[in-house]
């Protein structure tokens, strides 16, 4: 299994991808590794079901019964989420990406060959995982319809954050939100209710495992933060482009998922958030991701 490493300009900053798994990002490291992949002792990486830093496209979270209509057509794509009958993560989490390196930077592509008979949408998917100035991570998504007809279409991306000081007990998670989803029994957005994130949430006093609905802003800024050390991790999306966030802390292990979403659970049949792609169209977008140190050592 090939592992790609690209190191800062400075030396100081290093990430590693796996292009044969989704192109996922398996490690993070400023001052210690930032990424978790969590259960790793129990699965390995292609059938791990937390699906670690996986990309979500061309549909984000589930599609209930797996069941959507597009453009007067109906299509039934395969329930890969037996225990709650859904279709789940979209089709290319673990699709082998060719890998281009040059500098601080890694290009992945995918070109997707209409092997679901579901979604019978050709495109072309690309990922660029870079350091920028002040060594700050970035990962841009960029999208193109190469087919001939309109495409639904959804991005998202599933990665597992932990930070080098403490435990997740310790850890506060902030984020300016309007609403979270509260879900049926399929894990389908059922309603939502009122809740705002932007004076933090104590993670060792409430688990969360739901879609937020962010209040919009070119520059939404997630942060994670060790109460003992000040120790912090800043995500920043746009939420113009990336309205949504999933918040979720799997039991037993010392990590958080952080993950932005472009268009709500179900969107492939409530509309929450889709984009319809014309014919050769492009979509693109970014995430940003830095630390900062922590402020003291007495854990």
């Amino acid at each position: 299994m090939e592992i790609v490493h690209i190191r800062s300009k400075d030396q100081t900053a290093y990430f590693e991808i796996i292009p044969s798994v989704g192109g996922m990002l398996s490690q993070l490291n400023w001052d210690g590794n930032v990424i978790k992949i969590p259960f790793a002792d129990r699965y390995n990486l292609g059938e791990n079901p937390y699906h670690p830093s996986a990309l979500l496209a061309p549909w984000v979270n589930r599609i209930r019964n797996g069941n959507y209509s597009f453009e007067g057509r109906n299509y039934q794509l395969p329930i890969n989420e037996p225990k709650l009958g859904n279709a789940i993560h979209g089709l290319l989490a673990r699709k082998p990406f060719e890998c281009h390196t040059e500098d601080q930077k890694a290009t992945l592509t995918y070109k997707y060959p209409v092997d679901e008979k579901a979604y019978p949408f050709p495109f072309e998917m690309q990922l660029g995982y870079e350091f920028v100035e002040n060594n700050v991570f970035q990962m841009q998504f960029e999208a193109k319809n190469t087919g001939t007809n309109n495409m639904p279409f959804a991005c998202g991306w599933h990665p597992y954050f932990t930070l080098p000081e403490g435990k997740l007990a310790d850890w506060t998670i902030t984020f300016n939100s309007e609403s979270k989803c509260i879900s049926d029994s399929q894990m389908i957005p059922l309603r939502e209710e009122p809740y705002n994130a932007s004076m933090g949430v104590d993670l060792g006093k409430e688990t969360l495992d739901n879609v937020f609905r962010l209040q919009k802003m070119p520059q939404h800024i997630t942060q994670l933060m060790s109460k003992k050390t000040g120790a912090s991790l800043f995500l920043e999306q746009s939420s113009l482009d990336f309205p949504f966030l999933v918040v979720f802390a799997p039991e037993g292990e010392n990590c958080i998922a952080i993950e932005p979403m472009t268009a709500n659970t179900d969107a492939f049949n409530t509309g929450d958030g889709i984009k319809v792609l014309a014919p050769g169209e492009l979509f693109r977008l970014n995430v940003k991701i830095w630390y900062r140190k922590a402020e003291k050592t007495d854990l």
